[in-house]
């Protein structure tokens, strides 16, 4: 993919997405990103991903306030009378502000330089974590429900 060619599919359909999973693929090379939109689900593939940063977006104070277990059942939340904080049980995070290709990338041209093959920065902000992703190539497809990286498990929202 070009880099033209990433930042349009950064922007469409991941833009204010929900991101319903993240993480290595099962194989441990690629990082995938598994986005659902209008109940289509897409799969953004990060290939040969050298270096994942995965930092919170959340306040201290939020935090704090959402410390206890039961912000991570939405169903227990909800039955507590929907108490202030952080819900994470709502099992996705929101695309917004989204994602971007890093210009002029440092630690992309240090891995392009060990690795003798071009590699690529994106930033992706979320209302619960910052991704920052060094990876070869980025591979996009719609997911259906006969794909292994389906998510049956809705989110709560």
């Amino acid at each position: 993919m070009t880099i033209d060619e990433m930042r349009k599919a950064l922007q469409e359909p991941l833009f204010d997405s929900s991101i319903i999973r993240h993480g290595f693929a099962p194989f441990l090379r690629d990082y995938d990103i598994v986005a659902e939109i209008n109940k289509y689900q897409f799969l953004y593939r990060f290939t040969h991903c050298t270096s994942v940063a995965v930092v919170t977006s959340v306040t201290d104070r939020c935090w704090q306030e959402s410390w206890e277990d039961i912000y991570t059942d939405y169903g227990a939340w909800s039955q507590a009378g929907a108490p202030d904080g952080k819900v994470w049980g709502v099992r996705c995070l929101l695309a917004y502000p989204g994602a971007s290709y890093v210009d002029e990338s440092a630690p992309a041209r240090e891995w392009a330089a060990r690795l003798g093959k071009p590699m690529h920065e994106v930033r992706i902000e979320t209302n619960g974590h910052t991704l920052d992703l060094i990876f070869h190539d980025l591979s996009v497809r719609e997911l259906s429900e006969r794909d292994e990286e389906w998510i049956t498990t809705r989110a709560n929202t």
